[in-house]
């Protein structure tokens, strides 16, 4: 089992640095994800921002109306496509990330791999009792 049978391609949820985190949220909920992955003009990863992040700038007194680029997560953590499954869910485990975001080897975003995403894996191979 690889990363790349089991992300999402279609329908990620993707802005640039310099989108307000009010619209992206707003994104976010109008959409029912709990991240945004924000990527450069060239299509390379940037950063990510997830509801933690959320929960994190409004505790801190961040501001709503500011550049995701600000308050996204830089440099998080990724998987490749050909990646095999069990090392990507080792990383969500260890890092307690909720999603993984997929980039091809020049880190342009393929996909998203999510928690959701591992336990459908984990139950469609017949593993779970």
């Amino acid at each position: 089992m690889r990363v790349n049978d089991f992300m999402r391609r279609e329908g990620l949820l993707t802005v640039s640095p310099d989108t307000r985190v009010i619209d992206a949220v707003k994104a976010m909920y109008e959409r029912g994800v709990g991240s945004v992955l924000i990527v450069g003009p060239d299509g390379r990863l940037e950063g990510i921002f997830t509801e933690r992040d959320l929960v994190r700038l409004v505790a801190t007194g961040g501001d709503l109306e500011g550049r995701i680029g600000d308050y996204m997560t830089r440099n998080p953590a990724v998987v490749r496509p050909e990646d095999p499954l069990p090392l990507a869910a080792s990383k969500m485990v260890e890092g307690g990330f909720r999603h993984l975001p997929v980039v091809d080897n020049t880190g342009r975003l393929v996909g998203l791999l999510s928690d959701k995403d591992v336990l459908r894996a984990i139950l469609a191979s017949g593993a779970w009792p």
